[in-house]
């Protein structure tokens, strides 16, 4: 398997608060890979620092055998594509716009969209079904329609590594199963490799390869879920009462909080 991101010793800190104290990781090639824990667990610090959002960390990022810090703006935007829990654009815009931004990374200097660039676009929106509303303004569009729109962006992107910033935390249980069986198929298709950041346990065990908890900036533990999920382990990373059973329908454990 080749190794896409290399975490060691990872370390930031905002002041005198520590978010991140010594992570260790590895991520590999078309793996979908679950950060779970409490809120101020340090998931979104994470998140930053390998998006390039954060520099001035300590200990070791590679993506791709390169220092995460040692790369360029526009050298990581072709890399990494992200997907928000929101995104509320300054002007109103029609989606296929939106989706196009995706593309931004891949223009040269004083140059427009080429034919491939729309036909990228055409091709990542179709996937996210959204084709139909391609002229319809971003701020019409329901919840999840808005969450489909930036998906296709990130697909257009054709970025190597998606972080997934709980995206699916403000929509209700119908879009937001729809929407991660949509991004699992399309990481899946694409071959692309993800990061997921998640509150809810028992979907990301359904979307994911690997979960990993984390917990007052450290990981607990990581591996697949049959191997890492126990009792005592959610009772340490959020102090709640659970047990482990066999999901019926998917054969996976099944977390019940009680």
């Amino acid at each position: 398997m080749v190794e896409a991101l290399k975490i060691k010793d990872l370390k930031y800190s905002y002041g005198e608060i520590n978010a991140l104290n010594g992570v260790n990781l590895s991520l590999y090639e078309g793996e979908i890979l679950s950060v779970l824990g409490p809120n101020g667990s340090g998931k979104t610090t994470l998140l930053k620092v390998i998006s390039g959002i954060l520099h001035n960390y300590k200990g070791s990022a590679r993506l791709y055998g390169r220092e995460i810090s040692g790369y360029s703006i526009k050298e990581l935007a072709k890399l990494v594509s992200y997907i928000p829990q929101e995104f509320s654009p300054a002007f109103d815009l029609k989606c296929e716009t939106i989706v196009f931004f995706g593309r931004n990374p891949h223009i040269a200097n004083f140059k427009g969209f080429g034919i491939e660039d729309y036909r990228i676009v055409r091709e990542s929106m179709d996937k996210a079904d959204i084709l139909d509303f391609k002229d319809r303004l971003f701020r019409t569009l329901s919840g999840g329609e808005r969450q489909r729109v930036i998906i296709a962006k990130a697909i257009a992107q054709k970025g190597k590594l998606m972080l997934l910033d709980e995206f699916t935390s403000h929509l209700d249980p119908g879009h937001s199963q729809k929407l991660m069986e949509l991004v699992k198929t399309m990481i899946k298709e694409e071959g692309i490799t993800a990061i997921n950041i998640a509150h809810d346990v028992n979907q990301a065990v359904n979307i994911s390869d690997r979960l990993a908890f984390l917990k007052d900036g450290r990981i607990l533990a990581i591996g697949n879920a049959e191997e890492v999920l126990s009792e005592s382990l959610i009772e340490e990373v959020y102090e709640a009462r659970s047990s482990i059973i066999e999901n019926p329908l998917t054969k996976k454990p099944l977390v019940v909080f009680y």
